[in-house]
């Protein structure tokens, strides 16, 4: 087991392509941490550079008390479960998985024990005598993943491990990687473009954009306490709903003005606008689908199509040009006789739940974000020494 630390790590192809960018970050010891964002937002790039597989153009990268820069990747004592399994198609499963050590020259009594132990960890036992053109996807990624357990690894990667399977079968393997997770209490680093897998799966999600690190933190932080912009509208689904709106302040409680309608924040709210000595003006105001409802008064809007999603109905609808979607449960007076097409309905925000971000940065205006290594891990550095 170990911790991961990122001091200042960059990745530069051809001298001049930026991949990844003053990545600071530590992960503690059996944490298990998901880097989340678009493609080519230099998740797995950052994370092909703890396996070894690229090189760091800048910054140290530590491996327990190891400085791994220089370090080939068969001595790191890590361990990568890829997006298209890898699997050799002329072994059998308990081949595919015993080959690792197998390449140790672990004696074969300990190679038997350990895939035997990898094989009810997955429940893929019946399996050891098939080869991998006999296999579903799931139980190709099963067997990916056991190869892995196998060899023991200070730390395990996993990259994008689920986007070749359809969607019931994702559901599944997340709750099997959380099961295995508890089993195995390894560090974990997993790279998902898909906001369920890292909200679901992660002790804290790592936010990237174009090569940045946009926020840390915990699902909860991250969803409710977005840094900015780029992560409110990228964490939720639907994604958060952005307008602007008129910020105002009287005898030291703040209020917005949206579509007509003047809303309270609330003394919290008003406390960190205070702290922060934000001015009156223009602002953005986020609001999540979820946290609007249709109402006899709120933000008069104009109503457009419903798409129902099951638990609930989205409900879309413009102020002005701008497309808003409110969340309503399936059971709700507006989802049992939604609104026509053109005709206005108001939608009214929890105003608990409004998020507010400056309209030249897109920095939040209610959450301070930490930017240091330290801030997230303040041990880390003590630790390694």
């Amino acid at each position: 087991m170990a911790q991961v630390i990122f001091e200042h790590v960059k990745k530069v192809y051809d001298k001049s392509v930026v991949a990844v960018e003053d990545f600071d970050l530590a992960i503690r010891d059996r944490e298990f941490v998901v880097f989340v964002g678009p493609s080519g937002c230099g998740k797995s790039t950052t994370l092909r550079m703890v396996a070894g597989l690229e090189e760091i153009t800048e910054g140290q990268l530590y491996i327990g008390d190891t400085l791994v820069n220089n370090v080939l990747p068969k001595d790191r004592d890590i361990s990568m479960v890829f997006q298209n399994y890898a699997l050799y198609p002329h072994m059998t499963v308990y081949d595919n998985i015993a080959f690792p050590l197998k390449m140790r020259k672990m004696p074969k009594s300990e190679i038997k024990k350990r895939v035997t132990e990898a094989a009810e960890i997955l429940d893929i036992t019946d399996l050891l005598k098939r080869k991998p053109k006999a296999l579903s996807g799931g139980q190709r990624q099963r067997v990916a993943i056991g190869r892995s357990i196998v060899r023991e690894p200070k730390v395990f990667l996993m990259d994008e491990p689920l986007s070749n399977l359809d969607a019931k079968l994702r559901n599944q393997m997340r709750t099997e990687i959380i099961k295995l997770r508890r089993r195995i209490d390894t560090t974990f680093i997993y790279v998902t473009h898909d906001q369920t897998e890292a909200m679901t799966l992660g002790d804290r999600i790592v936010v990237m954009d174009r090569g940045h690190i946009m926020q840390v933190g915990t699902p909860q932080e991250v969803y409710a306490r977005p840094a900015n912009m780029f992560v409110a509208g990228f964490i939720g689904m639907p994604q958060m709903n952005f307008i602007g709106v008129e910020l105002d302040v009287s005898e030291g409680r703040y209020s917005v003005l949206a579509g007509g309608e003047t809303f309270l924040l609330t003394d919290a709210a008003s406390t960190k606008l205070r702290e922060r000595q934000v001015a009156p003006g223009e602002v953005i105001m986020g609001i999540r689908p979820e946290h609007l409802d249709v109402g006899e008064r709120g933000m008069a809007v104009s109503a457009d199509v419903c798409e129902m999603t099951g638990g609930t109905v989205n409900i879309h609808a413009f102020l002005g040009e701008r497309e808003l979607i409110a969340a309503v449960p399936s059971h709700s007076r507006a989802a049992e006789a939604p609104p026509v097409p053109g005709s206005i309905i108001h939608l009214m925000p929890e105003v608990d739940m409004i998020q507010l971000f400056d309209k030249d940065t897109g920095g939040s205006l209610l959450w301070n974000q930490p930017k240091e290594r330290e801030t997230f891990f303040p041990a880390a550095e003590d630790d390694r020494r």
